[in-house]
């Protein structure tokens, strides 16, 4: 999977027209109205929009990345902290999915299967993007997670020169393995057993005045998420993303003050009214 250089992808990142008319739709509907295109050519009809809705979609990759990040780290009580790391993952997929976009790579599913988009052309002016469809991973990896993390691994080499040397790392799989975070993740999420152990586990562990007491798994995916935020929001002042998406959620200004108030903000307590006591008291 290729992507620009740093240069090229901030020319790309600048576009004319963004959030233009009619441009603000679905990346995964656009594609599946594009039978027959393969490629994706500076100043065409269907180049534009699949820019503007690619980097609409960086913003807000990142604000939920961030968002993600918080609520996690809220959630490190014992019954929730496997929950914990699955938001951490998510924190993680959301910022490698930014970072891909920066630098003019998408993976998604579209009717059903892997698209993904890659960069054939890098000049600025003369861009052109080129659609691969049903497409396999380069490990043939099974599952659409499984799959973005092998294409995006594939694809990072080709910007490590551009990351800061503290945050080169986040470009690497988390402990060698492509789909660790993934297994994890998943390990968490639908086995019990495996939950319960990781709830045990923090409970027996963690110091509640000491976010670096976590340990075992939980804790390298907290590493990773906390590498991986850092390079998105590195790459996004580098590229200096701004094209408004984050607007109508009640708060104005530019991108970074909008996803501060945004992530910042405290959920409303309303516990007392939410069938919570009746149902502890069964």
């Amino acid at each position: 999977m290729r992507l620009f250089d740093l240069p090229q992808a901030q020319h790309f990142c600048k576009p004319a027209g963004v959030g233009g008319p009619g441009q603000a739709q679905s990346l995964a509907g656009f594609h599946a109205s594009l039978s027959g295109i393969t490629t994706l050519t500076e100043g065409t009809t269907s180049f534009v929009v699949h820019q503007a809705n690619l980097l609409s979609s960086v913003e807000r990759w990142i604000a939920y990345s961030i968002s993600n990040y918080r609520r996690a780290i809220e959630m490190l009580v014992p019954v929730a902290a496997p929950w914990a790391q699955v938001t951490l993952y998510y924190s993680s997929f959301f910022a490698a999915n930014a970072i891909l976009g920066m630098f003019g790579g998408w993976v998604g599913q579209v009717r059903g299967s892997t698209t993904i988009v890659d960069v054939e052309q890098r000049t600025p002016g003369s861009q052109r993007l080129r659609i691969h469809r049903r497409q396999r991973s380069p490990n043939r990896a099974a599952g659409s997670h499984r799959a973005f993390w092998d294409f995006f691994y594939d694809a990072t080499p080709g910007i490590v020169a551009w990351a800061p040397p503290t945050l080169a790392s986040a470009l690497d799989p988390v402990n060698g393995d492509v789909s660790w975070q993934i297994g994890e993740r998943n390990n968490v999420n639908y086995d019990m057993h495996y939950a319960w152990e990781a709830a045990t586990h923090f409970h027996r562990t963690f110091k509640s005045s000491k976010l670096e007491s976590i340990t075992g798994p939980a804790a390298l995916q907290l590493e990773a998420t906390q590498q991986m935020l850092r390079l998105a929001t590195h790459f996004a002042c580098d590229v200096d993303v701004s094209c408004g998406s984050l607007r109508g959620c009640g708060v104005s200004g530019d991108r970074a003050h909008i996803q501060r108030i945004l992530v910042r903000q405290r959920p409303p307590n309303l516990t007392a009214q939410s069938e919570l006591a009746s149902i502890l008291s069964l």
